[in-house]
């Protein structure tokens, strides 16, 4: 993926880094994909629907375990003040996994009972460290981006799958299949933290000393990312792990487990992907808003073109050839899955495009309007899959009211920050403009 800048040393470093990471993400994926025709035999739907259930909770809790303290580290502009912004994170991540145990400690039984779900209740003990670990990884995931150390979050995302696919896949054949599951997802998170804390462990030792600011001065001078940005990043993941609660709510583990399939083959593959882009476009739309602004809007139209010819043809694929790939792959009692990935299809190429670029209201610090949008989008999404539940209304039809919602808030979202990133750039072009003006006259 190219992004067309002034400055072609970017260029060349933005396409290494979308290859470092996508090669990485490439691999896991593929062990992930091959490994789950055997995963769908061993385990049950409503054990994929266990799994369901405790990746939304970690993956909604993890989100924000660092405070959002993580999304300042690439903008900081001393060292010093990075590293601090790494403390502040890890702190932050190690009081969300402790009250987090508290929660489970006692409330574990009662939120299995919601579900209906009792034999859940031994397994929501993954959701606290996997929350942490989740939080580590966003942290030094972001220092990697700040030095541009792709490769460490390529092999970040390769040894996560492995760890993920090869622990479901002994616990399954073991006989643990109520947890086994959820065992592997909880360790591959552990083994995510794990490569980018020794990652980051060198790249300490190699780094040359430099004043680090006191954590208290660095905690207010972004103390927006907290209080703006760590709730609207609560509201930002719940917009979409919470429909998928409320369906194995309404609908039961079974249910929810065909759609923990779809999410597991379709939706993660096509997260990853964005995932990797965003944190090269991240690294780049900053540097860029840092030192060019004016190139702020080619940057985000460019990535925005190449998103949306990778989404428009793996959408139609889907849209084409899920039903039967799903049945004859992994077998006609997950045939439901392949109708769930048809209706999950344009969320997912909407949700691949803006997704990434979303991040251009961080960068130009419009958090306010970011947290407007989670607000609406959680009511929307949220709003419409209970209202279909509750008129009594199929599982199918719940999914589908999901991905028509979905895929129109993240549309509304783009174009928020199109308008973003052309003021900017429209504001770039007169700063520089303005002093050749004050010259010839």
């Amino acid at each position: 993926m190219r992004w067309r800048t002034s400055a072609r040393p970017t260029l060349s470093a933005g396409r290494r880094g979308v290859i470092s990471v996508a090669a990485g993400s490439a691999g896991g994926q593929l062990l992930a994909l091959a490994a789950a025709p055997l995963l769908a035999r061993l385990y049950r739907p409503a054990d994929f629907g266990h799994l369901t259930v405790v990746t939304a909770l970690a993956v909604t809790v993890g989100t924000v375990a660092a405070l959002r303290f993580e999304m300042a580290i690439p903008l900081a502009e001393r060292d010093g003040v990075a590293r601090a912004l790494v403390t502040l994170g890890l702190v932050a991540v190690c009081a969300t996994g402790g009250l987090g145990a508290v929660l489970v400690l006692l409330a574990g039984d009662e939120v299995a009972r919601w579900f209906d779900q009792p034999e859940l209740a031994p397994w929501l003990w993954v959701v606290p460290p996997s929350a942490a670990a989740m939080g580590v990884v966003l942290v030094l995931n972001q220092l990697a981006v700040r030095h541009r150390r792709y490769g460490a979050i390529g092999r970040r995302n390769l040894f996560q799958s492995a760890g993920v696919v090869v622990t479901q896949i002994v616990a399954g054949v073991a006989g643990l299949r109520t947890g086994g599951l959820t065992l592997g997802f909880g360790f591959g998170q552990v083994v995510a933290a794990v490569v980018l804390l020794r990652d980051a462990g060198r790249r300490g030792a190699a780094a040359p000393a430099d004043h680090r600011p006191r954590l208290l001065a660095v905690a207010r001078r972004y103390r927006r990312f907290p209080l703006l940005m760590a709730p609207s990043g609560l509201l930002n993941i719940l917009g979409t792990q919470l429909p998928v609660l409320l369906i194995a709510f309404w609908y039961g583990s079974t249910v929810a487990g065909w759609l923990g399939l779809t999410q597991r083959v379709i939706a993660m593959p096509a997260a990853l992907v964005a995932s990797a882009v965003a944190q090269v476009y991240l690294a780049e739309i900053a540097r860029t808003a840092r030192e060019a602004p004016a190139g702020s809007r080619r940057v985000f139209v460019s990535a925005s073109r190449k998103l949306a010819l990778i989404a428009a043809v793996s959408a139609l694929a889907v849209v084409v050839g899920a039903p039967m790939a799903f049945s004859l792959i992994f077998g006609p009692q997950w045939h439901s899955s392949g109708s769930f990935a048809q209706a999950m299809a344009v969320f997912m190429a909407a949700q691949f495009i803006a997704s990434p670029l979303s991040q251009t209201l961080v960068v130009f610090e419009r958090q306010g309007l970011q947290l407007a949008w989670d607000v609406g989008r959680l009511v929307a999404v949220a709003g419409t899959v209970s209202l279909v539940a509750l008129l009594g209304g199929s599982p199918l039809t719940a999914i589908w009211a999901f991905g028509v919602a979905g895929a129109l808030a993240y549309g509304v979202g783009w174009l928020m920050s199109l308008r973003v990133v052309t003021v900017a750039s429209r504001a770039g072009r007169e700063s520089r403009s303005a002093p050749q003006l004050v010259s010839q006259s």
